[in-house]
């Protein structure tokens, strides 16, 4: 295909990439994250605080919170605990469901901010696939991002992934050219790139060693460095050539440096007026030596007090506050993520731990990852190894795949080793690698056969993208069962971020009309607004509204979303005990007992005894339903008739 009518044909395809995963927008509830990101963003722009969720990345919280700015919302008044000590889960409830917002106006605004990073991500997939493999290789490339369901998934909910999958694509692609080329644009670019990465996501310095390891393959190609800076034009090699380079490498960090301030308004501190942050300093960079974590078990024993102990982050966050060479929430930011992902309680495989898997990630990838794909990256592998030419030529195309190759190796050896496991969406960063990859495929199309294989399996991702519609986020592919069995295997952000009460409503409408209701639900959308009137079970994390505590079970439609059924955020997880029966036999009659007025035991005391009791008694049920198929499936959640 000629090169004019093969931009266009990408153009149309991320077009519809776009149109795909903004449209299902109504289709869907707010998932977890979506309620911070939004409320933050918006107070950024409207209050210039950034008190809230500074760890979640400023430039995608913007971004999501931007269109709000000419719609006719109210935010949640100031003057109250939640605002002064920055519980965003709170003002973010009031701004979602108390403050008269049009809510699926807000969220589609939102929604669709993001949108356009994905489009501007599979843009630069087209551009570096056709530089490497020509119009036919970047087509093949552009249509495997376009019909990705994970990647249509995170570029429709108002998030910071896609934002970040394009930072380290646009880092990584920027600092490749610069290292080639040093010129004041390019100089900018990488700047402007890494300062989007790292307003991202705070993985951003993983940029550091692969921007590194491609200086060093650049030194070990060692040819002429051009240098162009304004008038000024030469070539320079050795000693000089690196000199340059670190200067160029210096620029650029420090433009970066700039667009952070100017992200957080040219201010160190970040919060404005009365009130702080939600966690302490000492808190975030474990300062204090006393701190623990009590870390839950996954055989019911008592949890046991893991010390936390400061790191390298922590080394650099420190003197940099002192200086105040960043702003504050951004610092803090970083701290922030590093102190809350050392441990983080999680369900994998049947299995529950609160430091990882190192198969995590690899099992994620080969069950969420659509096979058309799988087979056109091993059809691409094969290409690129039996792809006949001269030494020199093919020692040319693998030395332009290196940034491709550092990029994934660096990140992907990241993500094996890191205890935050609660989402396939943490490896979104190598699809688009991966996909400008499977490009080599089009050096075997002289073979007519390996054009026919790639055209239908182009065909096959399209097809599986479209049968998944418009429920991106829970595509599984059929290794293993499926999304029919996929909360066996995976949960939370992988399956099931809270985003189908719609579809629970309807099914409800149409199959429980005049039933009792039991809901567990794990997501920060409102069952309520909905329409949905139900009774909750273990789910008081995720409820913020005046609820009963311990209510008693009986007959009913049990709703249960994937993440409880499997229960990493209740106290009673995975499995049940002779001693957890006792325990519950013993709780019950105590409650009795209190209830009725007959034990003293204060109130709020009480309180926490009912909340272990509903615990168990949820517990209980679900240990029960694990052998028995459910009466319904959603995204989310099971409904049991009992």
């Amino acid at each position: 295909m000629r090169g004019h009518a093969a931009t266009l044909a990408a153009g149309v395809l991320l077009v519809l990439f776009g149109w795909m995963a903004a449209s299902v927008s109504r289709e869907h509830s707010t998932t977890a994250d979506e309620i911070f990101h939004v409320t933050a963003g918006y107070s950024y722009w409207k209050l210039g605080d950034f008190r809230l969720q500074p760890e979640n990345g400023n430039l995608p919280q913007r971004l999501a919170g931007l269109p709000l700015l000419w719609q006719d919302v109210h935010f949640p008044r100031l003057e109250q605990p939640a605002w002064r000590t920055a519980d965003v889960a709170v003002i973010g409830h009031q701004f979602f469901y108390e403050s008269g917002n049009d809510l699926p106006r807000m969220l589609a605004a939102a929604r669709a901010m993001i949108a356009l990073l994905g489009i501007a991500c599979g843009a630069l997939v087209f551009l570096w696939s056709r530089s490497l493999f020509g119009t036919t290789g970047a087509l093949v490339s552009t249509g495997l991002f376009a019909f990705c369901p994970n990647l249509l998934a995170h570029a429709g909910l108002a998030t910071s992934d896609m934002a970040a999958t394009l930072g380290f694509l646009l880092a990584v692609w920027a600092g490749w050219r610069l290292l080639h080329r040093v010129t004041v644009g390019r100089v900018l670019a990488l700047g402007a790139a890494a300062a989007l990465l790292a307003l991202s996501k705070f993985s951003a310095p993983l940029l550091v060693p692969m921007l590194a390891l491609m200086a060093a393959a650049r030194a070990w190609r060692g040819s002429a460095l051009p240098v162009r800076l304004g008038g000024f034009v030469t070539r320079v090699r050795g000693g000089r050539a690196a000199a340059t380079l670190t200067g160029a490498l210096v620029a650029a960090a420090l433009v970066s440096g700039l667009l952070v301030w100017a992200a957080f308004d040219f201010r160190y501190t970040a919060v404005r007026g009365e009130g702080s942050l939600n966690r302490t300093w000492a808190d975030v960079t474990m300062s204090d030596p006393a701190l623990a974590v009590a870390a839950p078990t996954a055989d019911h024993q008592p949890a046991v007090a893991t010390p936390l102990r400061p790191g390298a982050i922590q080394a650099v966050v420190r003197p940099l506050r002192a200086l105040h060479a960043l702003p504050e929430g951004w610092l803090y930011g970083l701290a922030h993520v590093d102190r809350y992902s050392r441990w983080r309680p999680a369900f994998f495989m049947g299995e529950y731990r609160t430091t990882g898997w190192i198969s995590f990630f690899p099992v994620a990838f080969l069950l969420k990852t659509p096979l058309p794909a799988l087979a056109l990256l091993a059809l691409a592998g094969l290409c690129l190894a039996t792809r006949p030419g001269s030494p020199g030529r093919c020692g040319r195309l693998r030395y332009r795949l290196v940034p491709l190759v550092v990029l994934g190796a660096v990140y992907g050896g990241y993500a094996l080793t890191i205890h935050l496991n609660i989402g396939h969406r943490h490896i979104l960063p190598l699809y688009p690698v991966l996909y400008i990859g499977a490009g080599a495929v089009a050096l075997g199309f002289r073979r007519r056969g390996v054009a026919l294989v790639t055209a239908i399996l182009l065909a096959g991702q399209a097809m599986v993208s479209l049968a998944i519609r418009p429920d991106y986020l829970a595509y599984f592919n059929p290794l293993l069962g499926g999304p029919a069995h996929a909360y066996e295997h995976l949960v939370d952000s992988s399956l099931d971020w809270g985003q189908d009460l719609p579809g629970l409503k309807r099914w409800l409408e149409a199959h429980a009309r005049g039933e009792k209701i039991y809901l567990s639900y794990f997501g920060s959308g409102s069952p309520a607004d909905e329409g949905i009137a139900a009774t909750r079970l273990a789910d008081g994390n995720f409820d913020l509204g005046a609820r009963a505590v311990a209510p008693p079970m009986t007959g009913g439609i049990y709703c249960i979303s994937a993440t409880m059924f499997q229960q990493p955020y209740t106290l009673v997880r995975h499995g049940w005990t002779p001693a957890l029966e006792r325990r519950y036999a013993e709780l019950r009659a105590w409650a009795d007992a209190w209830h009725a007025g007959r034990d003293p035991l204060p109130r709020d005391a009480a309180i926490q005894r009912l909340i272990e009791l509903e615990h168990l008694g949820f517990g209980r049920l679900c240990a029960g339903l694990h052998g028995r198929a459910p009466d319904a499936e959603w995204v989310i959640r099971f409904s049991f008739s009992g």
